[in-house]
């Protein structure tokens, strides 16, 4: 019995380090893991729920048959006039779909605008849709929250119509963080640098 509490005792003994340095690795792994994420619960205007991430990046927007993979806002150059802002975006479809239609609605509030309406719309090649919006002015009830100092949630409904009929529905948010919104009025000529 004295030799295998012996025993025992130098396993211990050895097994303690690595015991200690294996759960030290397994710590340093799930750092990322133990970090909060920061998300904002937010209603449409026609009153769906959604939560939007802060602190992460937002997971692709997408339905199985379509993934939203751009949509951005950027200053556009309107000859003669002063620039405005422009959406442009990009979508991906699952091998075979046939895109029929694309109506994309800002639904933060309401009433609901529409910022991109294509009832002819085409894929091109490796199943891709993409367009650029025609240009608003910043003063325009379409991008108008431009002007705002504080940050802004926007949430953007993609609704594609396939050639089968079918439809697909979208929701996509938009976090432009009010330094964000800064740079844009400089870039749109409204504030100066």
């Amino acid at each position: 019995m004295r030799q295998f509490l012996s025993l025992l005792m130098t396993l211990k003994a050895t097994l303690r380090p690595v015991v200690l340095g294996l759960s030290l690795v397994l710590l340093a792994e799930s750092g990322c893991v133990m970090q909060p994420n920061i998300s904002l619960s937010v209603t449409t205007a026609d009153g769906e729920h959604l939560d939007v991430p802060l602190n992460t990046a937002a997971a692709p927007a997408t339905d199985g048959t379509v993934t939203v993979k751009v949509f951005q806002f950027s200053p556009w150059d309107v000859p003669g006039k002063p620039r405005e802002l422009a959406f442009s975006f990009i979508a991906e479809f699952e091998a075979g779909a046939q895109l029929k239609a694309v109506v994309i609605d800002d639904v933060t509030d309401s009433p609901i605008e529409r910022i991109y309406d294509d009832p002819s719309a085409k894929l091109t090649k490796n199943n891709v849709w993409g367009a650029v919006s025609k240009p608003f002015a910043p003063q325009d009830e379409h991008v108008n929250w431009i002007l705002t100092v504080e940050n802004s949630i926007r949430i953007f409904r993609f609704t594609f119509t396939l050639a089968d009929g079918s439809v697909h529905k979208i929701l996509k948010p938009l976090f432009v963080p009010s330094n964000v919104k800064d740079f844009m009025r400089t870039q749109l000529g409204l504030k100066q640098p």
